[in-house]
């Protein structure tokens, strides 16, 4: 997102807010909130979009869950009506996080998939990897698991196709721990071996100590699950003995609810309090009701395994406190997704509004008002367009210029309301004509029309003209003033053949006048078809259709 238009003070927050970025989130958090500020006075979305992003994304990376969700949905508010989809993908998918961890995976899927629409839409392909990944990893919970693995494949294919990007190990490292999990799941154990040989060929090298911790608890509960006891024990040993407050962010809270079941199926009962103990503190500051449930129901479980009586009481009443609670957090839920999606329609339709009025408009300046047909705009884009095709592939471009025999006369002694009424009724024998047989046909200017083929012979393209000819005189419409019959009639010149490098359109046009213009000297009514040869005859010069010096 650039914000060149802009003044140096808003430079100077963005630029600051990019530069602190994942390094100094206090820093971070102060220019988001002054850019924030600032778009709020100018009523500048793409501004309010940018600065309630970032300030939600350091918010999650400080595992700070108090108003990420708010601060989230007012971003995707703004980044709609800025446009700025990959940043709008972005916050969709951290919804779909948000929610997941509070336990409600149907609205979860739903964010996903409002990602994955702007993605595919977009053609953002570092963000629908990630929301694969995301969306395979809830498919795992509900127990999904060959619609979690096809997800996977998706996100295998965009995130290896970019390993250029500074990400690109992490994501890996973290597809792969989702593809291990969701087999060891199925009890499929098929092929985890060398995936984790090519992860710690591959991409373990490149990793930080919180990837190599997600990525050596699914191993774990591989060997766990498998029956690889000593490898297991191994595994817990290194894990307790590098486990620290430090290492408990948000993106690995699965891994360690993961990692707790496996001490207590494995009776360990020393590891499982350590890493218990590091946990509650976070998972009460984040205030995730469902989370908090999740946590005390394995407490509950290691009380009642253990006959411990008092604290299985105290826990089970504390757990009743917080499914009370959850209820209504559910329901704030549910009352911010409706909010949301009312936005969402509320934007989409304002957006349709403005696509329809673009259109009208834009369908407008191309539009000749009395007629309905083209105007002369409009044939000067559809003219290069059709002349260029038919250079390229060698076919015959026609072009016809026709004219109202005597409409000075119609008008002068009809008025200009009849004059206007023959127009109409010959613009439809030409539209009518010309549509039949996949022609282009405008209005050039008073009473004079240009229809345009492509790929046609010449023999074709006289009877076409024929039947134009012949059309307008069945309107019989009274012309009295008239020098030929006493009926409106037209005159017609085209220009038929196949586009040479030097030509150009308007050199046809040029040429197609002419035509038009010898048949006026000979007898007006009639019409002639001339190829480059005919033309060369007829007149006697040929330097401009043919390019000659």
């Amino acid at each position: 997102m650039e914000f060149n238009e802009y003044n140096e003070s808003v430079k100077n927050w963005t630029n600051g807010i990019l530069d602190n970025y994942r390094k100094d989130a206090e820093m971070t958090i102060r220019y988001c909130n002054e850019l924030i500020e600032y778009g709020e006075k100018t009523a500048d979305s793409k501004l309010l979009g940018f600065g309630y992003y970032h300030l939600a994304m350091t918010l999650y990376c400080l595992n700070d869950y108090d108003n990420i969700f708010d601060i989230v949905v007012r971003a995707i508010e703004h980044l709609e009506k800025a446009q700025s989809w990959s940043m709008l993908a972005r916050a969709c998918n951290i919804l779909g996080i948000i929610t997941s961890s509070r336990g409600n995976q149907p609205v979860a899927y739903d964010y996903y998939l409002d990602g994955l629409m702007y993605c595919k839409k977009y053609g953002l392909l570092e963000e629908q990897g990630i929301i694969n990944v995301n969306c395979g990893a809830l498919n795992i919970k509900v127990g999904r698991y060959e619609e979690a693995m096809e997800y996977f494949q998706k996100a295998m294919e965009y995130i290896a196709s970019a390993p250029e990007e500074p990400s690109y190990h992490t994501r890996m490292i973290s597809l792969y721990e989702n593809m291990i999990n969701c087999k060891v799941l199925e009890n499929n154990f098929t092929g985890i071996d060398e995936m984790l040989e090519i992860v710690d060929r591959e991409h373990l090298p490149f990793a930080d100590a919180i990837d190599r911790l997600g990525m050596l608890i699914s191993k774990t509960f591989y060997m766990h699950k498998s029956g690889q006891i000593e490898k297991r024990d191994e595994c817990i040993r290194h894990i307790d003995s590098v486990i620290t407050q430090d290492m408990l962010f948000l993106d690995l809270i699965e891994d360690f609810f993961v990692y707790l079941e496996v001490l207590f199926e494995s009776g360990k009962s020393d590891e499982f309090w350590h890493l218990m103990e590091l946990m509650e503190p976070m998972i009460n500051n984040l205030k995730v009701t469902s989370m908090q449930m999740r946590l005390l129901g394995l407490k509950i479980r290691f009380y009642r395994n253990h006959h411990m009586s008092a604290d299985y009481l105290q826990a089970a009443g504390l757990y009743y406190e917080l499914s009370e609670r959850k209820e209504l957090e559910a329901k704030a839920m549910i009352k911010e997704v409706i909010k949301l999606r009312a936005n969402f329609e509320k934007v989409n339709r304002a957006k349709k509004r403005m696509e329809k009025e673009n259109k009208r408009l834009a369908a407008q300046s191309e539009t000749d008002p009395l007629t309905g047909m083209a105007n002369r705009r409009k044939l000067n884009i559809q003219a290069d367009e059709m002349f260029l095709h038919a250079l390229k592939s060698g076919h015959n471009f026609a072009l016809e210029i026709l004219d109202v025999d005597y409409f000075k006369e119609y008008n002068d002694n009809y008025g200009h309301q009849e004059g206007d009424k023959c127009l109409i009724a010959i613009a439809g024998c030409i539209s009518e004509v010309a549509g039949a047989h996949g022609g282009f046909c405008a209005r050039y200017g008073g009473d004079e029309f240009v229809v345009m083929y492509e790929n046609i012979s010449k023999e074709a393209a006289k009877e076409y003209v024929e039947e134009l000819r012949c059309k307008v005189m069945e309107l019989a419409l009274p012309h009295r003033y008239s020098k030929m019959l006493p009926i409106v009639t037209i005159t017609q010149g085209m220009y038929c053949d196949v586009p040479k490098q030097e030509n150009r359109v308007w050199d046809y046009l040029h040429v197609a006048d002419e035509i038009l213009y010898s048949v006026k000297t000979d007898s007006r009514g009639g019409c002639r078809v001339a190829d480059r040869a005919e033309f060369v005859l007829m007149s006697g010069y040929g330097t401009m259709i043919q390019g000659q010096a």
